[in-house]
């Protein structure tokens, strides 16, 4: 049995970049990145579903295969027993799960917050580009209530919280890295920053993100569902391996809808601003 130490939490507005921050910190020997743990819901049902396999594994993954739902000694103890590691990484988004999870740690695991910011109008943009027929006022909608209602879960965490900007992580990966290590209170290894090279059994998170996984390891390759959409293919079937801001929405955001943007929810935005 391997000890459960810490419970670390990532928390923001869905693509923000958790994705590649969680399997950044889940190359790190002591920690298990196990994507968004919320999706153990869907496990177990009979019907296809996107989520219902390790996006890297498919339907052979190791860890997931022999994950037990109904299992009562704590989602993460078991996920430390399966992968060995008392570091477990959750990025699940949903505030009602982070809420619930966090209070139901035991006093014998350390829980730590890391929430990480993306200027709304990128999130904003690569929404657009992935629900094209929702009303873009809805999209803003959405994007207000999840960011105060993440922020309320900030304030109020009581454990071990930091801030990070996912434009800060790709501009400067190691020196961000090191900084997180040093918040977690785990020792910097380098070969982090090649999240790429390691092996990962996540749950849900940014395809894109976990295709460059693909490209680098071929016999991920052989198992895992992931296929890239039309909408991605364009920008992550040449993408390089290393970690690279995106700033696309700089040149596909319509200046109608940053002027939207800014009129609904640019004083909201001011923390998660990056103009650099």
């Amino acid at each position: 049995m391997t000890k459960n130490d810490k419970v670390i939490f990532i928390c923001g507005a869905p693509h923000s970049g958790s994705t590649l921050l969680g399997l950044i910190l889940g190359s790190h020997s002591t920690c298990f990145y196990g994507g968004e743990i919320n999706k153990i819901q869907f496990l177990n049902i009979e019907e296809e579903h996107e989520d219902k396999y390790c996006k890297m594994c498919g339907s052979s993954c190791p860890i997931w295969n022999n994950f037990d739902v109904s299992d009562k000694k704590g989602i993460y103890q078991q996920l430390s027993d399966l992968s060995h590691k008392p570091n477990i990484i959750d990025s699940t988004k949903n505030v009602d799960w982070l809420k619930l999870n966090y209070k139901n740690l035991n006093s014998t695991q350390s829980s730590y917050l890391i929430y990480i910011l993306r200027d709304g109008r990128a999130v904003f943009n690569s929404q657009q580009r992935k629900y094209k027929n929702i009303n873009p006022n809805e999209l803003i909608e959405k994007w207000i209530i999840h960011v105060r209602s993440t922020n309320s879960f900030y304030d109020t965490f009581e454990g071990k919280k930091i801030k990070i900007h996912y434009e800060e992580l790709s501009l400067k990966p190691e020196e961000t890295v090191k900084k997180l290590c040093n918040f977690l209170e785990i020792s910097y290894e380098e070969s982090m920053i090649q999240y790429y090279l390691h092996k990962h059994h996540p749950l849900g998170g940014n395809t894109g993100t976990q295709y460059l996984i693909i490209k680098a390891q071929d016999d991920v390759k052989e198992n895992t569902p992931i296929k890239l959409s039309e909408r991605n293919k364009y920008y992550y079937s040449d993408h390089p391996l290393e970690i690279k801001l995106d700033l696309r929405w700089k040149k596909e955001l319509n200046k109608d809808l940053k002027k939207l943007f800014e009129i609904k929810a640019g004083s909201l935005n001011e923390s998660f601003q990056w103009d650099d």
